[in-house]
């Protein structure tokens, strides 16, 4: 029998999506930005282990199935990030609970009183901020070590480009009581009250309320904060991406919403290490196709081993979408889970390639796997 690993899929880039992204404001801008943090929590992190003479912790495809576990060590040499991407201007209303205020927003001032010796805060420019501007890359990249989110938004005073890079140190101020059993009222496995059924079911609840954006139960601090702000944005139908990366999970985390309902988007990224077997079969394959893999897929040198960049994506499965119209209370079943693997993909390692190479990895059997 074939095994899973020999099975890949060249998909082409759709006539003309690279032309219509570049022409889609909020488009472009959720492609930019996820270049960037795919370079800075991936592949930077590799380097940054390498330059302190660390083996890099790679994640194995095993650890994107929903329900993983994950280890409460955290990598000092692994990027993190937060960033919130609104397809609108933040409304009042969510104000209480985005804490976006005159003493947070993103000038020289506000960010020499926060961070002094930041490097090359001498080269900020107000213009700087679009995301269209040539200098937007750096900008972003020296922000994201400071603390907490950076927000990004549709303004309406944009100057002919509506997207800026608005605050820092953002906070996403909820509690989680609230968001749990929201979820659960959403889904039917609760009428009104977060306690109506006991403490241990709450327990039970703050387990699957994680498992529905695909992480484990012991998420907090960045990613806590992400799916507070994912579920607050899906309700109000507002188009937005959450970019999340912990220096514990090791992956990149895309929570994407939408204006015509509330249902959440997720896709994962983790940085793959390509053995000899993996990368043989690859190549063999793409034998046939009209790519050169090596340049446009893999990250290959003399010293290291062969990288590549493994996207996933979900889906919720009927336990966790909503009922329809009169559906009396579910009983929640433990082991029934809220979310399953849509599908996996190899992703260009260029900015503008749109390919992907469709695999079966997650499901399969890792030979060598770390396990930290």
């Amino acid at each position: 029998m074939k095994s899973a690993r020999d099975c890949f899929t060249f998909h082409p880039p759709e006539p003309g999506s690279l032309l219509r992204k570049q022409q889609d404001t909020y488009q472009f801008t959720r492609d930019k930005i996820a270049r960037n943090l795919i370079h800075y929590t991936l592949i930077e992190s590799f380097q940054n282990f390498n330059a302190h003479g660390a083996p890099y912790p790679f994640v194995s495809p095993n650890m994107l199935r929903p329900g993983t576990p994950t280890n409460a060590r955290e990598f000092e040499l692994q990027n993190s990030a937060l960033v919130i991407l609104l397809d609108e201007t933040i409304p009042d209303k969510l104000r209480k609970n985005f804490r976006c205020r005159e003493g947070n927003r993103l000038c020289k001032e506000n960010l020499h009183a926060v961070a002094p010796d930041m490097q090359d805060l001498q080269n900020y420019k107000w213009s700087m901020r679009h995301s269209n501007h040539p200098g937007f890359d750096n900008l972003l990249k020296m922000l994201l070590p400071l603390d907490y989110a950076l927000l990004v938004q549709r303004v309406d005073n944009g100057d002919a480009w509506p997207f800026e890079l608005t605050h820092f140190h953002v906070k996403v101020e909820r509690l989680l009581d609230n968001a749990i059993r929201g979820l659960a009222i959403y889904l039917n496995y609760l009428e009104r009250s977060l306690y109506e059924l006991g403490e241990l079911y709450v327990d039970l609840l703050e387990k699957k309320f994680f498992e529905y954006f695909n992480f484990y139960h012991n998420a907090s601090g960045r990613r806590c904060a992400a799916v507070l702000a994912a579920q607050l944005l899906a309700w109000k139908k507002i188009p937005a991406t959450i970019y999340i990366s912990s220096q514990q999970t090791r992956r990149l985390t895309f929570l994407t919403t939408f204006k015509e309902s509330e249902e959440i988007h997720i896709e994962q990224y983790i940085l793959l290490k390509v053995d000899s077997l993996l990368e043989r079969q690859l190549l063999a394959a793409a034998g046939r196709w009209p790519v050169d893999i090596r340049k446009e897929f893999l990250i290959q040198s003399a010293d290291h081993p062969t990288l590549a960049i493994l996207r996933t994506r979900y889906e919720h499965t009927e336990a966790g979408r909503p009922c329809p119209a009169g559906h009396t209370m579910r009983t929640l079943n433990p082991r029934e889970k809220w979310i399953r693997l849509k599908d996996e993909a190899l992703i260009s390692i260029r900015s503008d390639l749109q390919a992907t190479i469709e695999c079966s990895l997650v499901y399969s059997r890792q030979p060598n796997e770390i396990k930290l």
